[in-house]
């Protein structure tokens, strides 16, 4: 062999020598790592924090074992730009020996086997600190090139976005009602547990986002309180299912505050727009529920679903007493027979009532005329009174639930939610017997537009809905006693 090809032999050697040194991996081979995040959809306010990459310097638990051996070493390495991943000092290395190794990583760092999300997330260090995010590599061979870990999101993402509508001027906070803030969490698999613990709120950023576990939502979901006062949204058994996201586009009016306001029509993204303008008929609002009766937000004589509004006796379309302005009217003083328009002065008895009784052309005892329906005479329009099985109908085709508190007012009563999420509140307003207003606040009485039949000799009584906490029942009682009103229409 000449001297040239003996040179050109040792060159290649010593590059196959060198070759080889590179690519050779032993136990003091560093553990190089990169990411990047999955689930990627949209800070507090750009709705987009952990989308994509990881903010540079945050803190991510890594997890190293010999494939099988579960034998694991944690580490924490930090995020960079671009998705870099830099080891702590000292590097952690490779497992001696040939064998592939699995790496598990989390988000936050911090993460325990029980995970809770924070309270407030108005901030993106408390948001981030909520959005527990998962990955891992399984029979991974050792090699010198960065491993990638994909992490994917193991929590629920709700972005909300609030505009002022008419009679708003401002948005104050916003607030994700009902949550149940704990899960397990396996620090090797990522399995998540289902949520648990007592049903809180979480606070958040108006047009941002709150991450929440996976959960089943019925009732209250949003609070937004703005310079007019506040607004409640609700949801019938909605589920948020893990590692997707919700986005809600909501307008909120003035016609809106004080109200609970159904979200219904998500779609297969997860999105809706809510523009929670309730239609109204002679300008009161209605929503329409289980049955297909469109019901009236408010009492009669109540602005908002939760005040009691005035008593009226059946078949009377004016109240004895005007709540509005606390005092009695046109000469009456007292809810009792001496008061009332269809009984013969001097008498208490069913035999001496003047209407609706067993002479009057009116005997088949259907419901009243709409000149004695106060509902048709005050409100105008379509409006009326519920019939008794009208009544019957909201009690078996929607869901009903006792309030101590209704959205924070201090009133009792009784959410009534249909399957579509849509609901009314009715107060337990009392009644007025005589001069007083008794049970206010543990009962509600609402009247039907029957009376009951003169065969049994009790036509100076009429059928109402009578309300408690465990009780929904139709009874019957004396006409002239003050009860609630709530409107309905076809």
């Amino acid at each position: 062999m000449n001297a040239k090809a003996t040179l050109i032999a040792v060159a290649a050697l010593m590059m196959a020598a060198c070759s080889q040194m590179e690519n050779t991996v032993d136990e003091r081979t560093p553990v190089a790592l990169q990411y990047t995040t999955i689930d990627a959809a949209e800070t507090k306010a750009a709705q987009n924090l952990n989308e994509g990459t990881f903010a540079s310097g945050e803190t991510v638990k890594v997890r190293i074992s010999n494939t099988g051996a579960g034998e694991w070493t944690d580490y924490n390495f930090t995020t960079g730009s671009a998705g870099a991943m830099t080891a702590p000092d000292p590097a952690p290395y490779y497992p001696a020996g040939s064998q592939n190794i699995d790496i598990v990583a989390y988000y936050p760092s911090t993460a325990g086997t029980s995970f809770s999300v924070q309270a407030d997330q108005t901030s993106d260090a408390n948001y981030k600190a909520s959005d527990l995010m998962f990955a891992s590599v399984s029979n991974q061979a050792k090699q010198t090139d960065p491993i990638n870990l994909a992490f994917a999101h193991k929590l629920v993402k709700l972005n909300v976005n609030i505009t002022a509508g008419s009679g708003v001027s401002s948005i104050t906070s916003v607030s994700v009602l009902n949550i149940k803030p704990t899960v397990s969490f396996n620090q090797t698999t990522g399995a998540v547990g289902e949520a648990t613990g007592s049903a809180t709120t979480i606070a958040m950023s108006n047009n941002g986002a709150v991450v929440i576990p996976a959960q089943t939502i019925t009732g209250g979901l949003l609070e937004i309180v703005t310079d007019q006062g506040t607004a409640t949204y609700t949801v019938a058994s909605k589920e948020f299912a893990a590692a997707q996201q919700y986005t809600l586009n909501i307008t909120v009016s003035l016609s809106n505050i004080g109200t609970s306001n159904a979200i219904t029509g998500w779609t297969s993204e997860g999105t809706v727009t809510v523009d929670s303008v309730r239609p109204s008929i002679a300008g009161h609002e209605y929503v329409v529920m289980g049955g297909g009766l469109k019901w009236a937000t408010c009492n009669m004589g109540a602005s908002n679903p939760w005040e009691y509004g005035d008593h009226y006796a059946w078949g009377v379309t004016v109240p004895f007493y005007l709540a509005a302005f606390s005092q009695w009217f046109n000469g009456k003083t007292a809810y009792n027979w001496a008061n009332y328009p269809f009984m013969e002065a001097g008498h208490t008895d069913a035999s001496h009532i003047t209407k609706y009784n067993s002479t009057d052309s009116k005997d088949k005892f259907a419901d009243y005329d709409y000149v004695d329906d106060a509902a048709r005479q005050r409100w105008g329009s379509s409006w009326r009174t519920p019939t008794k099985d009208e009544w019957n109908s909201l009690k078996d085709n929607n869901t009903w639930t006792w309030k101590t508190d209704y959205l924070g007012t201090g009133i009792s009563g009784i959410l009534v939610t249909s399957e579509e999420g849509s609901s009314i509140f009715l107060p337990a307003a009392g009644q007025r017997l005589d001069g007083d207003l008794s049970s206010a606040g543990t009962v509600g009485y609402y009247w039907s537009s029957l009376c009951c039949p003169a065969s049994y000799n009790m036509s100076d009584q009429a059928y109402y809905m009578y309300i408690k906490d465990g009780s929904l029942d139709i009874m019957n009682f004396y006409r002239y006693l003050g009860m609630s009103i709530r409107p309905v229409s076809n």
